[in-house]
Parts: C-alpha cells; structure tokens; sequence
C-alpha cells in the first residue's frame, strides 16, 4: 500500500469523542481503499491541552510528509482556534450546521461543553443502564424465564453478532434487548424452546455466510471442530430449516456493522409500535 493511501485521523472533543469519531467513521467509509489509523482524543479543555495536541499533530504531519484529518466538537470558540492552527485538515462538525439551526431557530446556540452526553434527561439514562443490566443477565440464554421481558430476542448460530448487538441496542437504545444461541439440542429436535415461541413477535433473527462465520471462529478456537468450514455450513444450514419453520426471516450480517443491524432492528420494532398503534 503506497504512502498515499494511509492516513492518520484524530478524533478530537471537550468531552468523550463520541460524535467526533462517530460522524468521522461514518464519512471515512466512503473512502475504502485508503488505509486511516485512528487516533482518539477526548477531553481537550484547556489550552494547555489544545497546544500539546497540536505539537502533536504537527509531528506527524512532518514526519508522515501528509497532513492529519481532525474532526472535532469543540464548541470553545478559543481551543477551536488554538487547533485550526495545527498542520492538518480541521473539521469542526458543529461549526456551521450549529450556526444554521441557530438562525433558523432564531436564537443563539449556548455553545457550552458536554452538552450531548450530559445528563440532561435522568429518565432515558435510567431507561439505558436497566436495559444494558437486563441485557447483560440474558446474554446467550443466561436466563429464560424473564425472556418476556425483553423488547427485543435475537437469535442466531453461536458467534454470529447476536452480543455486540444487543449491548449496542441496551446502551444506545434502551432497548432491552436478549439473545439466544442456537444450539445442538435445537438442531436435533428441529425446533425453537417453548419461552422463544412465546414471545416469537419478539424474535429477530441472523444469518451469516459459513466463511466469515469460520474466519470469526476461528479466532475463538482455532483449528477445532466448532471452528470447521464444514460445522459451520452444517450449523447455517440447519437454523435456515428453523427459521423457514417459524417463518422467520434472518437479517445477514456477514458484512454488516453492529451499528447498520440495531438500525435495522430498531428501525422494524417502530413499525411493529406504529401498526400496533393503528390498530
């Protein structure tokens, strides 16, 4: 890979970081063949710190021969002004979208630090921390007789995302979200426990193409039976015969970020709320 095709991002906010590097992900995306290496830093609020950064900035810079990408919520007009002097390409994400929703609301935004993550409803955050609690305690069927609970199950052969979603859906949703892995004794009795049947309008299910899921596998247990090219077409195969049973239909993940699949989910479980409404 040549030189100009790998880059260094950073990150860059008065408080966690999150919108930074979520917004900047999203828009690197759309640049694959370029090779960033990502480097996060949060809680530049002082000018002590916004000067350190941008030393920092600047080595690389020099030593890379290419300038840093920066994206930045840094809504301190003085540390803003501090970075945009560093050699990089600075992308300030709420400078000129802030303004605009300023002017059409017309009124002026606050501009004050940590506003995003603060805890400015007490509910939605008591709402998350019970469903990442609820969710931690029903990982791969932990726990059954509280399934009913849940707002969401998801279901799927063993290593196929269902964690990583669920706990995305709890934190970012509170959304209390369950998962269940598929096992043996399903295979062999071709058919789903009774507690997943009970709450089947609950159910969100995953497939996975047999060569990612080994790849992924593979990693956990290499070279064993559960880890096989073979286990795992048998095991894809198989949960499809449950799935076409119960009339399920998988979302597939094999290429799919856990953000893209609770988008989904959330995304059908408000048309399941709107047509339960209408009715």
């Amino acid at each position: 890979m040549s030189e100009t095709s790998q880059r260094t991002v950073f990150f860059v906010s008065e408080s966690t970081g999150i919108t930074a590097e979520t917004l900047g992900h999203s828009l690197l995306s759309q640049f694959p063949h370029i090779d960033f290496t990502y480097l996060q830093r949060p809680f530049i609020d002082s000018k002590k710190k916004a000067l350190a950064l941008v030393n920092e900035i600047n080595l690389i810079s020099k030593k890379k021969h290419f300038k840093p990408l920066v994206f930045a919520t840094m809504p301190e007009f003085k540390i803003n002004n501090i970075l945009q002097q560093s050699d990089c390409y600075y992308y300030e994400v709420f400078e000129s979208i802030l303004d605009k929703i300023g002017k059409d609301l017309h009124t002026e935004p606050t501009r004050e630090s940590g506003m995003s993550h603060g805890l400015i409803n007490e509910k939605i955050y008591d709402a998350r921390i019970d469903a990442l609690n609820f969710t931690l305690k029903h990982d791969d069927a932990m726990v059954l007789k509280t399934l009913g609970e849940s707002d969401v199950i998801i279901v799927g052969v063993s290593r196929s995302g269902k964690t990583p979603t669920s706990l995305y859906l709890a934190l970012k949703f509170g959304i209390k979200a369950a998962n269940y892995p598929i096992t043996d004794d399903d295979f062999d009795k071709n058919e789903l426990p009774q507690i997943l049947l009970d709450n089947q309008h609950k159910l969100f299910a995953t497939s996975i193409k047999a060569k990612r899921l080994h790849q992924i596998r593979e990693k956990r247990r290499p070279n064993s039976q559960y880890s096989s090219l073979e286990t795992c077409k048998s095991e894809i195969k198989k949960a499809q015969l449950l799935y076409d049973k119960y009339g399920l239909h998988p979302m597939d993940v094999t290429s799919q970020s856990i953000e893209e699949l609770a988008a989904q989910i959330v995304r059908k479980l408000n048309l399941k709320t709107s047509k339960e409404t209408l009715i």
